[in-house]
Protein backbone atom coordinates (compact mmCIF):
# COMPACT_ATOMS: atom_id res chain seq x y z
CA UNK A 1 0.00 0.00 0.00
CA UNK A 2 1.49 3.53 -1.01
CA UNK A 3 1.35 6.42 1.00
CA UNK A 4 1.21 10.33 -1.13
CA UNK A 5 2.48 13.44 0.65
CA UNK A 6 0.86 16.89 0.02
CA UNK A 7 0.89 19.94 1.70
CA UNK A 8 -1.16 19.55 4.75
CA UNK A 9 -2.31 16.01 4.26
CA UNK A 10 -1.53 12.75 3.27
CA UNK A 11 -3.46 9.78 1.38
CA UNK A 12 -2.94 6.20 2.03
CA UNK A 13 -4.08 3.44 -0.02
CA UNK A 14 -5.58 0.59 2.22
CA UNK A 15 -7.79 -2.54 1.63
CA UNK A 16 -10.83 -2.12 0.87
CA UNK A 17 -12.96 -5.10 -1.20
CA UNK A 18 -10.77 -7.92 -2.16
CA UNK A 19 -8.60 -6.55 -5.25
CA UNK A 20 -10.13 -3.07 -4.77
CA UNK A 21 -8.44 -0.28 -2.77
CA UNK A 22 -9.70 2.57 -1.19
CA UNK A 23 -8.18 5.86 -0.14
CA UNK A 24 -8.01 7.61 3.01
CA UNK A 25 -7.26 11.12 3.39
CA UNK A 26 -5.82 12.15 6.24
CA UNK A 27 -5.05 15.21 8.24
CA UNK A 28 -3.88 15.88 11.61
CA UNK A 29 -3.43 12.36 12.45
CA UNK A 30 -7.63 12.43 11.59
CA UNK A 31 -9.58 10.33 8.72
CA UNK A 32 -11.40 13.36 6.43
CA UNK A 33 -12.72 11.67 3.63
CA UNK A 34 -11.96 8.01 2.16
CA UNK A 35 -12.01 7.63 -1.99
CA UNK A 36 -13.49 4.82 -2.65
CA UNK A 37 -13.20 3.82 -6.57
CA UNK A 38 -16.03 1.45 -8.08
CA UNK A 39 -13.68 -0.43 -10.71
CA UNK A 40 -10.44 -1.38 -10.56
CA UNK A 41 -9.50 0.77 -13.75
CA UNK A 42 -11.07 3.98 -11.42
CA UNK A 43 -8.40 2.91 -8.93
CA UNK A 44 -5.38 2.27 -10.98
CA UNK A 45 -6.24 6.37 -12.33
CA UNK A 46 -6.73 7.04 -9.18
CA UNK A 47 -3.14 6.28 -8.44
CA UNK A 48 -1.78 7.60 -11.20
CA UNK A 49 -3.27 11.01 -10.82
CA UNK A 50 -1.74 10.68 -7.14
CA UNK A 51 1.80 9.47 -8.38
CA UNK A 52 1.69 12.50 -10.99
CA UNK A 53 1.17 15.24 -7.56
CA UNK A 54 -2.28 15.69 -8.04
CA UNK A 55 -4.43 17.58 -4.94
CA UNK A 56 -7.31 15.71 -4.05
CA UNK A 57 -9.41 18.83 -2.85
CA UNK A 58 -12.16 18.91 -4.80
CA UNK A 59 -12.34 15.69 -5.66
CA UNK A 60 -15.34 13.43 -5.44
CA UNK A 61 -15.36 10.63 -2.92
CA UNK A 62 -17.17 7.97 -5.31
CA UNK A 63 -20.67 8.61 -3.03
CA UNK A 64 -21.12 11.79 -4.65
CA UNK A 65 -19.55 13.88 -1.92
CA UNK A 66 -16.54 16.45 -2.96
CA UNK A 67 -13.65 16.47 -0.50
CA UNK A 68 -12.65 19.96 0.92
CA UNK A 69 -8.98 19.27 2.95
CA UNK A 70 -9.22 22.51 4.24
CA UNK A 71 -10.43 26.38 4.19
CA UNK A 72 -9.75 29.46 5.97
CA UNK A 73 -12.68 31.69 7.57
CA UNK A 74 -11.09 34.71 9.49
CA UNK A 75 -8.35 33.88 10.08
CA UNK A 76 -9.53 30.26 12.10
CA UNK A 77 -8.59 27.21 10.18
CA UNK A 78 -11.65 24.93 9.35
CA UNK A 79 -11.20 21.08 7.90
CA UNK A 80 -14.11 20.22 6.11
CA UNK A 81 -15.68 16.67 5.76
CA UNK A 82 -18.46 16.78 2.62
CA UNK A 83 -21.29 18.76 5.03
CA UNK A 84 -19.85 18.50 8.37
CA UNK A 85 -17.59 21.27 9.34
CA UNK A 86 -15.48 20.83 13.08
CA UNK A 87 -13.45 24.25 13.97
CA UNK A 88 -9.99 23.04 15.15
Amino acid sequence: MKTWEREGYYVQEVKFDYDLHAFEVIKDDEVIATITPDSIEAMHQIIADLDAGEDVNGWEDGNGNTIYVWGLNNGKKYFFNWQTIRKS
